[in-house]
C-alpha cells in the first residue's frame, strides 16, 4: 500500500523557483490533481513506499526510487480515494 505523509515546509524555499510569468506558463501547459476531487498535492508532499522509502511519487511517475516498484494507483491526501496514477496528469492549453 502507497501511503502518504506531508513533508516538512522550507519556508526560504517556499515560492522560490522563477517569476510568476514562468510559474503561470508552466502551471498552464502541465497539471497535476486527483481526478476524482480536483486536489493539486505540492512538491513536499510525500508518499511511501512498502519497503519504506518515502517520496513525492509525481517525481518518478509512480517509480519508487529505492525499490524499483511501479505504482499504478495513488491514493488522493485530500479525499482518500486511490485513481490511476496516469489520470493525475492533465495538461492544459
Amino acid at each position: 500500500m502507497l501511503v502518504w505523509r506531508r513533508a516538512p515546509v522550507d519556508p526560504e524555499r517556499e515560492g522560490s523557483g522563477g517569476t510568476e510569468t514562468e510559474a503561470t506558463d508552466r502551471d498552464r501547459r502541465k497539471r497535476i490533481r486527483c481526478p476524482r476531487c480536483g486536489f493539486e498535492p505540492r512538491a513536499t508532499d510525500l508518499w511511501q513506499c512498502a519497503c519504506a522509502h518515502a517520496w513525492n511519487t509525481f517525481e518518478t511517475t509512480g517509480l519508487c526510487p529505492a525499490c524499483g516498484k511501479q505504482w499504478n494507483d495513488t491514493q488522493c491526501l485530500r479525499c482518500g480515494e486511490w485513481s490511476r496514477h496516469r489520470d493525475w496528469y492533465v495538461t492544459e492549453e
